[in-house]
């Protein structure tokens, strides 16, 4: 090789060497990126918790109270509550606990088989059951205007725990396997978690897309069947009567048509818009990604995704308040009693406080209370003992005695 073919390599070399480290600094300054992105959402996960928590217990509370308790539909949202409750503290706590409590940048899952088996569980039959619960809801309704005998005859309140008790069995059973199959120790002594030895899509794509059908397709299909049908019988039959009703009347029964028709369209789209793209990119793009894309990358996406799945799961709360006026009246209430026992529990015992600072003689005014009501009981009792009513009817005593 002479001088000028030697000159040439060198130039080629460096003028490559810039080109690496521009990209290294562009690598670098993304993945930088993304780790800020996924600090703030497992924040927001744990923020969420919170949130969802309180706010669900909340909801569980107003719905239990009696003007709304009776109903078919409050009995299935109470479990709604329940579920919502509980997913929370499956998948959404593991996107916190991986990234801010972890070491090693570990799952939850991942302690031990225990926690595998135990949290995958609880998160399927809790986001399936949820989602079932909503489509009895929008099915009952459906039921009741289609069929007048719905009601009397099996949509009475008494069947609901039936109906409950069925969904939460079937929701067990088809994720029992989970409970026994899921996970494995590796050989080097660490939790792989939703895989088996001898299957490692055990779960993700493969029970993930039976989970996508159960979970959203089906619910939503039934939903917006349910749902459209409603919206539509509401309709025709409010402006059947709207033509012979007051002008008063009339708007009452289009403010409840609009209460009703919001209430329907935010709960369903708004559980379909939020959980349905976590569901499709870990069935179809999970596994795609990962030979084509950077880890880093890859946790955004996915974290991104369930914050947003998760959030159905915290918002109802705040849905009921926004969609329904009996709800919010029923939470008015309550806070206002709970306001008014406070008041005057304080009340009480500010009043016996300055009574007991200020009077030395407090105790023996007490009893001469006591003693004077007593004595008054006592006078009563005689005024009625010799009553002639009652002189008449100890005369009977004896005589029969």
């Amino acid at each position: 090789m002479n001088i000028s073919q030697t000159s040439d390599v060198s130039m080629e070399y460096l003028g490559k060497f810039p080109r690496t480290v521009s990209n290294e600094t562009k690598s670098a300054s993304l993945n930088a990126r993304y780790i800020f992105v996924i600090r703030y959402l497992s924040l927001y996960a744990l923020l969420l918790i919170i949130i969802g928590t309180v706010g669900n217990l909340l909801t569980i509370v107003v719905l239990l109270r009696k003007n709304l308790r009776r109903l078919v539909t409050i009995r299935y949202l109470i479990i709604v509550s329940i579920c919502d409750t509980i997913s929370l503290y499956g998948w959404n706590l593991n996107n916190f606990y991986k990234f801010h409590i972890s070491r090693i940048s570990g799952n939850l899952e991942e302690i031990s088989i225990l926690h595998c088996r135990i949290i995958s569980f609880m998160t399927f039959v809790s986001l399936q059951l949820s989602s079932w619960c909503l489509t009895a809801v929008s099915l009952d309704r459906a039921l009741n205007l289609y069929w007048l005998h719905w009601k009397q005859s099996y949509g009475k309140r008494k069947y609901t725990k039936y109906y409950i008790s069925i969904l939460t069995f079937i929701c067990i059973a088809l994720n029992s396997h989970v409970l026994f199959l899921n996970g494995y120790r590796t050989s080097s002594g660490s939790i792989e978690c939703y895989a088996t030895e001898n299957n490692p899509g055990y779960i993700f794509p493969q029970w993930e897309r039976v989970h996508l059908v159960v979970y959203n397709l089906c619910p939503f299909a039934i939903m917006c069947i349910c749902n459209t049908y409603i919206i539509v019988v509401t309709v025709r039959s409010s402006r059947a009567q709207d033509e012979s009703l007051p002008p008063t009347v009339q708007r009452k029964n289009l403010e409840r048509y609009r209460q009703l028709t919001a209430l329907l369209v935010i709960v369903t789209f708004a559980f379909v818009l939020l959980t349905l793209p976590a569901c499709i990119y870990f069935v179809f793009f999970r596994h795609n990604l990962e030979a084509t894309t950077e880890r880093t990358y890859r946790y955004m996406i996915q974290i991104s995704l369930s914050s947003v799945q998760f959030t159905s799961h915290g918002i109802n709360f705040f849905l009921y308040c926004f969609s329904a006026k009996s709800f919010l009246s029923e939470l008015n209430d309550m806070l206002t009693e709970c306001l008014c026992c406070r008041l005057v529990n304080n009340d009480q015992w500010s009043f016996v406080g300055v009574q007991t600072n200020n009077d030395p003689e407090h105790e023996s005014s007490l009893e001469n209370q006591r003693t004077d009501h007593e004595r008054e009981m006592e006078a009563k009792n005689q005024k009625l003992n010799n009553a002639p009513q009652y002189q008449t009817t100890s005369g009977q005593k004896s005589e029969s005695s």
